[in-house]
Order: structure tokens, then C-alpha cells, then sequence
């Protein structure tokens, strides 16, 4: 950093618009450099000639500071905040009652979509930089003076203090007192915080010579580095982490290295004035300052400098170009010349019904008859070559599906029902080739999957086309899926999912514990049989442990090729073990290891199952050793330094159990504290292992200084990755790791030991990579309890499950595949852990306790009564059940493809007695505590209000989602039967799945198959029950009592006989009414004087029979006679379930309880008008904030 040299030194020639200047920036999109003056104008330079490129008036107060995005150039003056093109067009301009005095802003965690703007003001604003309207409003303590963003937002005040601030929240995390008096300068690269600024001495304020260093992770002061002149301003360098600019005033800077003060660089810029502003360009190569005599300079550290290592190109202006000499043919097109003058009528205003189509060109003749044609006249003559029928037209289709992209299902339906059929395009699973050991190619199968979304939502997105298996894939659309591949291999570890599931039995109080949450996935994945599930709940408690962020687990929002999946999975898979440890863990561990001496405390669960005991010794040179005995729960696999390039030839030529003998067993030297020398001396560490886990996690090391083509090492035909493994330690620790041949038979005498084991590897975590595109992870599980199968290996693509042989799951020949992660498990592991020492009672007290976490809860307005013990539900017990939703989330790229919908979240369930005495009185009706942003409540079709779902002003019963989930959990595994309308796409979004035969849905009761109409719950109340149901808003409880009601009246229909012919009048009526219910006029049944009777009979009159009913809960009748057998729920209609348009029912069929499923079998025309539904012609709205 030793040479650095002024190239170029520009002020503006105008003396009427030249000033001070204030602000500076480097463009990290293009080859510009922006600046700022006293009197609010900015001005770009080009390139390192400092060449005028635009100019313009921006504020009228003076430019306090410049960011620069690919969208365009955000300026910040005291009073407004501005965004513009870079050739001066306002896109916004915010200036307002919150924008009095601001001085700095910086990037949030969304960097192309907010800002975080603050100063001498009360509060920060979040702005949205599409829109430049202010979001958020954060409360600030104290005058904010400059702000820099890295992991934490650090904020720097006058009062000389610097607060962390998470990106996220904007909450306070860590404070540090830096300087007595203002801050002038802050920043910050990885874990670093550096500051300079001002001390208060005798009243007046005096720059600090010292510029502070911070350890962001332990907010602890390191070494301050000197700075006699005066530091001003700190600038990091973008790609040495620990070289720093220090600049003063005068023009004196300094560049030196944080980890050795004594290397420093001096120089001097010449300036006739003080230094305002500085920057460093991305590339790190060029450096400028600002001075207030309105001059630029420009340092560079090496000939032809760039700002940007790659910069997309600058727009220039259109030159005048000259009109070319041009000739005209016949076969010339009138447009190159223009339109001429005219009076008479021209051709192309030719009415359209004088247009007619003429089809399509006539084919090519074959070639064979062409060469055998005889002219006679104007006409040819030649032999019938016999390949072609009699009589026969070749179609050719306009349209060809893309191979391995299947239809969607209401493309398959509308076609089914037209009579063409459903020809299935070319699948993924048509790619049957074995792959040999020297193969490259990439099985199409294992190609990143996405989900593609129609106007009709998920549900139109046909997900058996990628699984024929009976194992569930999980869904990609949700933020984190990443962690789908170890989720699936963490399933297939029995012992573990045994572990999870007794967990969630248990009374665990932990709002989001990760191992309930796992264990409520592992059910769903049991129980799918081969639908597809979602990790959502499980993803969402991930999303707000504190740790997630501090480690870097978080998927970025916009992926891109260079996305370290890799290294995201590897960390994942410890973090994950480490935290279900903590989780886990409890005063009374069963004891799962039978090896474990039953004098000794139980470890907990997870250190029993993947714990692996190593004694970590350290040794100084004054011979004091320090003994310390570890459980890691994974072993990271240890190569050769790339540095040593003997040794990483040696490397590539040891074996996989070489590497892992190292890696387990290792000796190294180290600088470590030594108590007995009060210094930091040469140490040797050593790792011995004392004990052997059941289970081996191992993490791979790619991402690191791995050399990535040891995998594809082969010997011979064998691969490289072993099956089988032996591990023995003997007396004296020393350990030996051999490979096992497949067919290998288990020695007696190791089983149950906890020094010498045989493995069997379990499960591959692979990332594949192709080149410009996105890399993501797959996992190979070996299941051998599935014999029907030709390979017990099964590929797990998210929700892409396929059998593969054995032969290409240990084959990396192809660079596109690399292993990440392996599991290997004991082959005697079911002889040597019984999971019979798990907890199996389930508590069932969680339905009679009353359970608020709302501080202002009216508990004289309960709208549920408590289950009694002796009303706990039995098997085929009925229960009513309807749930609210509100929106977090909307995620669409606007353009003619929907990416994603919007994102709903349980907000209300209600859940009714069935039957009995308290028939149709609620037991739970829980709203649930919001734990993200919400976007929208949708009051109108939720009944859901501002504040009903906050702990601090709610007044209802307010629980946590794990508490309602829970509840839901425990009625299905009671066996209960669940009653509703449209509860397919409910279940849905409380992310739990119901087997068809507890379902009964009485959307898929009154549809008749072939047609496409399904009927709203508030036209069958209507019509049925001379109800008028859902006038204002929606309610929970009433539309739950009204679907078991509707239910109880099928029921007297099908004993009655007149179920068909009330279903017909139902659709005769609904045509006759265009389905839309008229309130205060109720319809007259043409059927039977049963039918008429049972229409006039108004519930809401019959008053209730027990006095534990609230009065605003009326009771149901029963409608039937005792020992009426319950229908169960047709496959065929669990299948269809959809319900209507906006059209036909006059709701957002996106929200209301009902209508939330829309009908995938519609034709366009019926959902055009649909403002909820997206299509190719419809733009999506942007994010309701």
C-alpha cells in the first residue's frame, strides 16, 4: 500500500454553481464519481479522467451524503431525502413533517429496497426506496451523526456514544462509549469497529488523536492506532479486511494495517483547504477527496485504475445522426421511408371482416418425390413412394409442452373435460440410465426444482409428477429451504426421530423450540405417504433464534451463482445439533446408550446419539498441561493445507479413512495462554478420542481449501466415499479406522462397545453446482425397511423423491456434484440404544388449561368453554373447526409469471364440540401472537383487527402458534373428525396434515363431480339454513357452527333419500341467483314438504339448552336420529377441493375461511375479473407495508 500517487485534481469552471464541497461517493455499478456542494447540487465525473458527465439541482439545503444503487443516486440533505436517475429525473422525493434535521443514512438488510435515515431528530425513518415513503419509525435516544451497516447497524451520536442496532428490529444490542464528545467518522468490516472523533476538555471539544478499534463479537477495545494530526475520516478497504485509511482535515492520510501499528504509510494531499468528504472505491484502486475549495482529487494506486472490477456501461447521449441516402424495391418495406402524405384511404385500414385466416403453409414435398417427378404440361406426375396413408392430413400442433415441465391441473381437468385428454410431457423420471463410474452427465433429475404458481395458487401445481414414491418431498417456497436436504436426513435417523417425537408428548414451554417443531415435522412426514409437505413452522421458529443471524444461516434473499450452499448446509447441520442439545437437555436424561454406567448421570439424548467424546490436552513448554474433556456432536474432516503443496500431493493420494483418522485424532501447534508463564507461548494441542457415537455427522470441509477432485478419486471401479467403516480404540486411545467390504459380516464381540464400532454410511447431503446457475443441495437416504424397492437408496431433490441405485449415489465423477455432508450410523445401533426409555404418555393437559399470554384480556367476553377431563375426545369424535388468516408477506416480481404468492399466517381457530350436550359450543377459540411483520390483517374477510394480535393491547385469548398447534395436533392424534368448509387450503397454512378419512369438508359434500362450481358456505347457509352469514366480516366460530350445521342437514338428507335432488335444486337455485345470496330474501324449495319445513327453521331462534353456553353462542339442534353411521369423505372430493371466484361470491377468494381455494378447473374467462388472482396478463401489487 506503499504507492499511491494524485492523478487527477477537478473543480467546476462555473463560479456561479461552484461551492464547497460535501459529500462524495463512488458509483459501485458504473466507472462514476458523484459529488455533492453546498448548494445542493451533484455532479458525476466519469472514469479517471474525471470527465463531466451529468450535472443537476437537488436540494436546496446542502448535500450531506450520497448512495449510489443500480436503480439510481438516494441524496440526504437536513430537511429531504431525494432519489433520482443518474441523468437528474426525480423518481421521489420525501421531505416532511419527520424529516427536520437528518444528517446520514445507510443501507438496511435490504439493501436495494430501504434505507435507514436519522440525525438530530427524535426518530429514525425506514424508507422504502421503490416507493420513497417512510415504513417504519424507530425511536432514537440520542442525536445520530453517521451511520455505517455490516452485520449491525452502527450508529455513531454527538454525544460520543455508538449503539449496535440489529438490521432486522432496529433494536439496541450493544453500546460503546468511544470518544467525550461527537463522533465524526464510524466504520466497520466483518468484526471490526473503528471510530474517531472528539473529546470534551475544559468545556471545548479537542479531535482525539487516537482512532478506537472494537471486537464486535465480544465488544471489546483493542489496540487504538495513533493518529497525531487529528483523525476525521476512516475508511476501510473493501478487500483487505484490516488495512484502513485515516485522513485528517489538512489532507494528511495514512494507510495502515490494524493487526501491526508499525506498518504505516504516509501522505500528504495537496489542498489549499480543509477536507470535507472522502470514499474508496469498490475495486479498492482509487481514493478521492473533497475539499471545501470545491476541488476533487483523485489518488490511485496503480496505472489504468478501475472504480468497479466489472461496471456496466454508462448511457451517452444520442448523437444527430444524418439522414442516409435510401433506395427503394418491390420488395422494400413502405416503413423505411416513412409515411407519406395522403387523402385517399389506405390498405391497411381494410375492415377486419374482409380479413380471413389462410392457415398454415403448405409442407414441404418430400424429397424422394421430387426427384422422381415427370411434367406433363404445367403439371407433375410421380410414383406413390408407399410411406404415407390413404387419405390422411398431418396435424401439427402450435403448441408443444416443455419436455419435464408438467401441466397444470386444471390445464389436465379443462382438457379431460374437452375430450382432447391429458398427454403427459416427457418426464424426469424418463432419464433411466444406469451411470458407470467414469460418468460426467447429470441426470436431469437432480437440475434445480421451483415451483411454478397459476392464478389458482400452489394447489394447481402438480407435485406428483416429481414423486411416485411413498416418502414426502418437502416444498422450496419458503425462505430457508435450503435446510430441506439435512431435514430429510435428520428423518431417516430413527433414534433421533423417536427423540422429537417424545419431545413434543412433553410440556415444553419454549415458544420456539426447535425440536417441538422438528418433531411436528417428522409426524407430518410419517403420515404424508407420498404428498408433499412444508417445513414452514419449523423454518419460521428457525427464522427468529438470535443465533441464526450472529452465525450467517440466513439464505439470501435473492440467491445467485456464487450462493456458498456448501458452507450454509455444513454449519446448519451443528448448529442444529448444538441446539437440540440445549433443547433436550433436562436434570432427569433418559438413559438411550445401554453402555452408559448406571452410576453416572445421563448425558442428554443428543450426546448420547451423536456425541463422540475427545479429550482436548494442551501442553506449554514449562511442561503444565491443561486437560479439558469435550462432546462435539460433528466432525469436520481435516486435509492438507493448500500452502504445503507436497503435502497436498500426499493428500490426494491418502484414503477417505486416512483423512478421517487425522481429522478425529490430531496434534497441532498452536499460540495459546499459558497460566504458568502469564503469556501467550507455543502450545501443542492434541485431540484423543475416548468413546464412539452411534451416529457420525460429518461435514465435508467444501467451500474451504478443500480440493474439491479428491471425490472423484477413483480406484478402479471402487469410489473413493467407503460404505463401510470400522473404527477400534484400543487401551492406550490410539484409534484405527479401516474400510469394510459391503457384504462384511458384524463381529459379535464389538457390538454394544463403545470403543470399536462398524459404520454403515446412511445418508449424502451433495451440492450440486452447474455452471451460471444457482447451486442447491439434494440428499441420498439409504432406508433398507422398503424391499419392494430395487435400491434402498432414495434421492430427495426437495420435493423431487426418486429410488437410485447404489452405483450413482457414490459416483462424483461429474463436477457438478460434491459432497457436503455424511452420515454414518453403527450397524448394531438398534442393539445398542433403546428408545423404549423415552417418555410415551402424551399430555393431554393442554386442553383444559386456560392458556393467555394478552395482558388486557376480557375474561367476563370468553367465547370458548374449557374441555372437561371427561369430555377428552375419543376416536371419531366430531369436532367443528374454522381458522383466520392474515398476511405477512407478498412476494412477486410483477412482470407476467407469478414467483410466489402472498404468504398467509394462522391468526384466529376456532374448534366446537361436534356433538353431546354442548353441542356447537367452542372449546378453543385462540388467536395467535404475531411473530413476524404483518402486512395486512384483512379485517374485511378475517374479523381480524389492529392490536387483536399483540400480547400488550389484545383483548381475547392470545397464545402463541405452538400452543394452538399443539391443540390441533393432539384432536388429530386422538383421532377426532374435523368438520368445516374448504379446510384443505387451512390445513394448509397451519402447516399440519389430516388424513382424508378424519376430514369431512362440506365444500366437496354439496358438489356434484362433474361440474366446476364449488358452493360457498354462505350460499349453502342461505339457502339451506336461511342464514345470512358473513354480511360484515368474517367470524371464526360462526362460520364453523355454520359448516357442522350444513353437515348435519346432509345427513338428514341422505336418510331422507332426497340428498341428489336437493343438490340439483341447490344448483338450479344458485344459477337462478347468479350465487349470490339476497339478504332478508330466502329461496323456496321445490322439493318435498321436508325439505320446505326444515328451510323455514331459523337456529338462531332455538334457544340454547345449557346454561354453560355464552349467550352470544346459540346451540344447533340435532337434526338426526341416534345411530346415524357418519359418512367418511370421498377421495375424489379431499382431491378437489376448490371453492369460487370473487364473482360468485362476492369475497377475496384468497381469504375468506370458504373461498380461500379457488377452483383450478375455471376457465379464464370466469377468474379474469378476479382482482386476487394473478394470471400472465396481470401485474402483481407491490408488498402492502
Amino acid at each position: 500500500m506503499d504507492n499511491w500517487f494524485e492523478v487527477r485534481t477537478t473543480c467546476d469552471a462555473n463560479l456561479n454553481v461552484a461551492s464547497s464541497i460535501s459529500a462524495i461517493a463512488f458509483d459501485p455499478n458504473q466507472e462514476l464519481l458523484w459529488t455533492g456542494n453546498d448548494k445542493g447540487r451533484i455532479a458525476s465525473h466519469f472514469g479517471s479522467g474525471l470527465h463531466r458527465y451529468t450535472s443537476f439541482r437537488a436540494h436546496l439545503a446542502p448535500v450531506i451524503q450520497i448512495l449510489v444503487n443500480d436503480r439510481g443516486v438516494i441524496s440526504l440533505s437536513s430537511d429531504a431525502v431525494k432519489m433520482t436517475n443518474r441523468r437528474g429525473l426525480v423518481r421521489w422525493t420525501l421531505s416532511n413533517e419527520d424529516t427536520t434535521d437528518l444528517r446520514c443514512m445507510t443501507y438496511t438488510t435490504m439493501p436495494d429496497s430501504e434505507i435507514l435515515a436519522a440525525g438530530k431528530q427524535h426518530n429514525m425513518l425506514v424508507i422504502n426506496v421503490a416507493r420513497g415513503t417512510v415504513v417504519k419509525k424507530v425511536e432514537s435516544e440520542s442525536e445520530i451523526v453517521v451511520m455505517r451497516k455490516s452485520r449491525l447497524v452502527c450508529c455513531g451520536a454527538t454525544s460520543g456514544e455508538v449503539t449496535l442496532r440489529d438490521p432486522r428490529t432496529f433494536k439496541v444490542e450493544h453500546r460503546v462509549q468511544a470518544h467525550t464528545g461527537t463522533i465524526s467518522d464510524i466504520d466497520t468490516i466483518g468484526n471490526l469497529l473503528l471510530t474517531c472523533g472528539f473529546s470534551a476538555r475544559h468545556g471545548n471539544l479537542i479531535i482525539d488523536p487516537l482512532v478506537k478499534v472494537y471486537d464486535i463479537r465480544t465488544m471489546r477495545p483493542l489496540v487504538p492506532m495513533p493518529f497525531p494530526t487529528g483523525p476525521c475520516f476512516l475508511k476501510m478497504h473493501p478487500k483487505l479486511s484490516t488495512t484502513v485509511f485515516i485522513v485528517s482535515q489538512s489532507g494528511q492520510f495514512h494507510v495502515c494495517d490494524i493487526g501491526n501499528t508499525s506498518d504505516i504509510h504516509f501522505y500528504q494531499a495537496n489542498t489549499s483547504s480543509y477536507i470535507n468528504a472522502i470514499d474508496l472505491s469498490t475495486s479498492g484502486e482509487m481514493l478521492a477527496f473533497g475539499d471545501a475549495a470545491s476541488f476533487v482529487h483523485l489518488w490511485e494506486d496503480r496505472k489504468d485504475a478501475k472504480i468497479n472490477a466489472y461496471s456496466n456501461p454508462i448511457e451517452l447521449p444520442s448523437m444527430p445522426a444524418t439522414t442516409p441516402p435510401i433506395t427503394v424495391g418491390e420488395k422494400d418495406s413502405l416503413s423505411l421511408i416513412g409515411m407519406p402524405y395522403y387523402k385517399e384511404p389506405l390498405l391497411s385500414v381494410w375492415p377486419s371482416n374482409m380479413i380471413f385466416e389462410v392457415g398454415n403453409p403448405p409442407p414441404k414435398i418430400d424429397p424422394e418425390i421430387l426427384n422422381n417427378i415427370k411434367m406433363i404440361d404445367f403439371v407433375g406426375y410421380s410414383p406413390n413412394p408407399g410411406n404415407k396413408k390413404r387419405n390422411q392430413v398431418v396435424r401439427y400442433s402450435r403448441k408443444k409442452h416443455k419436455a419435464g415441465t408438467p401441466k397444470f391441473r386444471s390445464e389436465k381437468e379443462r382438457e379431460l373435460q374437452s375430450g382432447k385428454g391429458s398427454k403427459e410431457p416427457s418426464s424426469l423420471f424418463d432419464d433411466e440410465s444406469e451411470l458407470d463410474a467414469t460418468s460426467n452427465r447429470m441426470p436431469k433429475y437432480y437440475k434445480r426444482v421451483e415451483i411454478k404458481y397459476s392464478r389458482f395458487g400452489v394447489d394447481d401445481f402438480d407435485f406428483e409428477f416429481y414423486n411416485k414414491t411413498h416418502y414426502a418431498g418437502l416444498e422450496t417456497h419458503i425462505t430457508n429451504s435450503y435446510c430441506n436436504s439435512l431435514l430429510q436426513v435428520l428423518f431417516f435417523t430413527p433414534v433421533l426421530r423417536s427423540i422429537t417425537k417424545s419431545h413434543i408428548g412433553s410440556d415444553c414451554t419454549k415458544e420456539n423450540c426447535l425440536c417441538c417443531e422438528l418433531g411436528f415435522l417428522f409426524r407430518m412426514l410419517e403420515d404424508a405417504k407420498g404428498r408433499n409437505c412444508q417445513a414452514s413452522n419449523f423454518l419460521r421458529a428457525f427464522g427468529t433464534i438470535p443465533q441464526v443471524l450472529a452465525l450467517g444461516l440466513f439464505e439470501p434473499d435473492e440467491p445467485d451463482e456464487k450462493t456458498p450452499y456448501s458452507m450454509l448446509i455444513q454449519n446448519f447441520n451443528r448448529f442444529i445439533l448444538e441446539q437440540l442439545h440445549q433443547e433436550c437437555n433436562s436434570n432427569n436424561n433418559p438413559r438411550l446408550l445401554k453402555s452408559l454406567p448406571l452410576e453416572k448421570t445421563p448425558l442428554s439424548m443428543i450426546q448420547q446419539l451423536f456425541g463422540m467424546q475427545v479429550a482436548s490436552i494442551s501442553k506449554c513448554q514449562c511442561d503444565t498441561q491443561t486437560d479439558r474433556l469435550t462432546t462435539p456432536f460433528v466432525l469436520d474432516l481435516q486435509f492438507s493445507s493448500k500452502n504445503h503443496k507436497g503435502k497436498e500431493r500426499e493428500s490426494k493420494t491418502k484414503s477417505f479413512v486416512d483423512i478421517l483418522r487425522t481429522s478425529i485424532r490430531r496434534e497441532t501447534q498452536q499460540k495459546a495462554w499459558c497460566n504458568n508463564c502469564q503469556q501467550y507461548v507455543p502450545t501443542i494441542a492434541k485431540k484423543i478420542p475416548k468413546s464412539l457415537p452411534p451416529v457420525l455427522s460429518i461435514n465435508c470441509g467444501v467451500g474451504t481449501s478443500v480440493p474439491a477432485d479428491i471425490w472423484r478419486t477413483l480406484d478402479g471401479q471402487k469410489s473413493w466415499l467407503p460404505k463401510r467403516i470400522s473404527m477400534d480404540l484400543d487401551d492406550d486411545d490410539n484409534l484405527t479406522v479401516k474400510e469394510l467390504a459391503s457384504n462384511a459380516v458384524v463381529d459379535i464381540n464389538t457390538s454394544g462397545s463403545s470403543k470399536s464400532a462398524n459404520y454403515e454410511l446412511m445418508a449424502i447431503i451433495s451440492q450440486v453446482r452447474v455452471e451460471k446457475e444457482i447451486p442447491h443441495l439434494v440428499a441420498c437416504v439409504k432406508d433398507e425397511s422398503e424391499s419392494t424397492s430395487k435400491s434402498p437408496w432414495y434421492l430427495f431433490n426437495d420435493f423431487l423423491v426418486k429410488n437410485v441405485t447404489e452405483q450413482e449415489v457414490f459416483n462424483f465423477q461429474g463436477i457438478w456434484k460434491t459432497p457436503v455432508v455424511l452420515y454414518y450410523s453403527r450397524v448394531d445401533i438398534s442393539d445398542l440404544m433403546d428408545t423404549s426409555a423415552l417418555p410415551s404418555k402424551i399430555d393431554k393437559s393442554i386442553l383444559f388449561k386456560d392458556i393467555s399470554i394478552s395482558k388486557h384480556r376480557l375474561t367476563n367476553k370468553k367465547s370458548s368453554v374449557l374441555l372437561t377431563p371427561e369430555e377428552l375426545p375419543q376416536p371419531g369424535t366430531l369436532v367443528a373447526i374454522d381458522a383466520e388468516f392474515e398476511e405477512t408477506e407478498i412476494i412477486s416480481d410483477g412482470t407476467k409469471s407469478v414467483i410466489r404468492p402472498k404468504r398467509l399466517s394462522l391468526a384466529r381457530v376456532s374448534v366446537l364440540r361436534g356433538e353431546g350436550v354442548k353441542e356447537n359450543v367452542p372449546f378453543i377459540d385462540d388467536y395467535i401472537a404475531a411473530s413476524e411483520p404483518v402486512v395486512d390483517y384483512l379485517t374485511e374477510f378475517s374479523g381480524i383487527a389492529a392490536g387483536d394480535l399483540d400480547e400488550a393491547s389484545s383483548k381475547h385469548t392470545l397464545v402463541p402458534l405452538k400452543v394452538a398447534y399443539k391443540k390441533l395436533r393432539l384432536l388429530l392424534d386422538l383421532g377426532c373428525i374435523f368438520v368445516g368448509h374448504g379446510l384443505k387450503k387451512d390445513f394448509r397454512i397451519i402447516n399440519i396434515l389430516v388424513p382424508p378419512g378424519q376430514v369431512i369438508d362440506t365444500v366437496d359434500i354439496f358438489h356434484i363431480k362433474n361440474r366446476q362450481r364449488k358452493i360457498s358456505l354462505r350460499f349453502l347457509a342461505w339457502y339451506l339454513l336461511n342464514q345470512d352469514i358473513q354480511t360484515d366480516t368474517h367470524d371464526s366460530i360462526e362460520d364453523a357452527r355454520t359448516a357442522l350445521a350444513i353437515y348435519k342437514k346432509y345427513l338428514q338428507f341422505k336418510s331422507e333419500g332426497i340428498f341428489e335432488e336437493v343438490l340439483e335444486d341447490i344448483y338450479s337455485e344458485g344459477r337462478k341467483y347468479n350465487w349470490k345470496p339476497t339478504p332478508g330474501v330466502f329461496p323456496t324449495s321445490r322439493i318435498g314438504n321436508s325439505f320446505s319445513n326444515l328451510s323455514e327453521t331459523n337456529i338462531r331462534e332455538i334457544p340454547p339448552p345449557i346454561s354453560e353456553i355464552p349467550p352470544s353462542i346459540p346451540e344447533i339442534p340435532l337434526l338426526i336420529s341416534e345411530g346415524t353411521e357418519i359418512p367418511p369423505l370421498t377421495s375424489e372430493g379431499a382431491e378437489s377441493l376448490t371453492s369460487l371466484t370473487p364473482e360468485e361470491t362476492e369475497i377475496s377468494p384468497s381469504l375468506a375461511s370458504e373461498e380461500r381455494e379457488i377452483n383450478p378447473s375455471l376457465a379464464p374467462e370466469e377468474t379474469k375479473n378476479n382482482p386476487f388472482s394473478a394470471s400472465e396478463e396481470t401485474e402483481i401489487p407491490p408488498p402492502l407495508i
